[in-house]
């Protein structure tokens, strides 16, 4: 859950100009979970994230999908929800503004508002731990071991 504060003041300079302060701070928290088999159609976890919206965008570079693509395709074909895969490049020579770009044509193609819709998953593979990610509004993240 994010939790923006801050506070403006009106200020005077030594020349006698005015101007204001601005200071502030945004506070972010959020859990993770871990579930093994989170693509196990036996296990509803994170159909229930999506069966609101009926949908679901996972935004996963293309060694995961590999690994996980068919898995994933199945469970939300499983629960009748409709899922968009949007493949990345691979590696930090690839994390530049036109992926990042594509990411968020994908997102204004599926009709993703931030504020409304969770707005990914992403899916990232470090030491064989999946790991999924949601946001919008309070954020909420999904970590899974397969």
């Amino acid at each position: 859950m994010s939790d923006l504060k801050a506070t403006v003041n009106k200020t005077t300079s030594n020349t006698g100009h005015t101007g204001f302060h601005v200071e502030g701070y945004e506070k972010i928290e959020y859990d993770f979970t871990f579930i093994d088999g989170v693509f196990n159609t036996e296990n509803p976890n994170l159909a229930d994230c999506y069966r609101k919206w009926k949908r679901c965008l996972a935004v996963t570079d293309q060694n995961i999908y590999n690994v996980y693509g068919q898995q994933m395709e199945r469970y939300f074909e499983h629960y009748g929800l409709e899922l968009k895969v949007h493949k990345t490049k691979i590696g930090e020579k690839a994390k530049t503004i036109p992926t990042f770009l594509e990411i968020v044509d994908s997102m204004t193609e599926f009709g993703i508002y931030r504020k409304v819709y969770p707005c990914s998953l992403h899916f990232r593979l470090e030491d064989q731990i999946l790991t999924l990610q949601t946001g919008a509004g309070p954020r909420r993240r999904r970590g899974a071991r397969d």
